[in-house]
């Protein structure tokens, strides 16, 4: 592989529901799932001392790979003519520091959330990361696009962190390190609506031309998904309320049955 076809962004900027629901796509969902039961297979094995040492080396990944990311973004920026792709920014950017879509936020959150043990956070930051996981599995934006089959540092910090949003968060539930409530619903309506408005402040003031949680543009319409597809822009954020609710629900029972088999 080729250190030049390896650290680029070009290929981002494709349609992002070009391999939605194709043998690609189904054979990521299934290497997902696999390795998610492998992992968490052994991590119950360990010993309580080896499951944290792993457990934070994961996060640090989390956190090594947005940044480094980031690094190519502004290299790529300052460096490139014409970009390959709308991703690239400035280093006196906040996307450099901190991001505006949910799952970004996540990368930063989970990791300061489990070391300093924040308790109070922790029911909005686990299902939150879970749920950005897993949306990014169904909706493989950042995963699938070029040629899936070449990887590039892009894929492989979504594939990676994504799993670890996913894993780390239901292993810790699992362990008994919280035990989710119903109350616990205001205190993630409180953290969405939060993280929502951050999104927006990002989409309104800061780049007119950002979709951050696509709260300005439905990404669904024109693709071959049916109904989403042809829902304007505007009145989309009412399916994606409607959406994001529901998967909250799920899961929230899917949190429920790793808590319930805790030892």
């Amino acid at each position: 592989m080729l250190l030049s076809s390896f650290f680029t962004t070009s290929g981002m900027d494709d349609h992002p529901a070009a391999y939605l629901f194709s043998l690609t796509h189904l054979f990521y969902f299934l290497s997902f799932i696999a390795l998610f039961i492998l992992f968490f297979i052994v991590l119950k094995k360990l010993s309580s001392r080896k499951q944290k040492i792993l457990i934070t080396i994961s996060l640090i990944l989390i956190l090594v790979l947005k940044y480094a990311t980031e690094i190519l973004f502004i290299y790529e920026y300052y460096n490139l003519d014409p970009l390959p792709s709308t991703y690239p920014h400035p280093f006196f950017d906040v996307n450099t520091f901190i991001s505006f879509q949910l799952c970004g936020v996540m990368n930063i959150f989970l990791p300061l959330v489990v070391w300093f043990d924040l308790k109070k956070l922790k029911p909005f930051v686990y299902l939150t990361s879970i749920l950005g996981g897993l949306a990014v599995v169904l909706y493989p934006v950042t995963v699938l696009y070029g040629n899936p089959f070449t990887l590039t540092l892009p894929m492989v910090r979504s594939m990676l962190v994504h799993f670890f949003l996913v894993l780390i968060p239901l292993f810790l539930i699992h362990q008994g390190d919280i035990k989710l409530k119903r109350t616990d619903a205001y205190s993630i309506a409180i953290g969405l609506l939060t993280v929502a408005a951050w999104a927006m402040f990002g989409n309104l003031f800061l780049d007119d031309s950002a979709n951050n949680m696509y709260l300005i543009k439905n990404p669904f319409f024109g693709t071959n998904i049916p109904v989403l597809n042809i829902i304007p822009d505007g009145y989309h954020v009412i399916l994606l309320a409607i959406m994001v609710t529901g998967g909250y629900f799920l899961v929230y029972r899917i949190a429920k049955l790793f808590e319930k088999k805790s030892d």
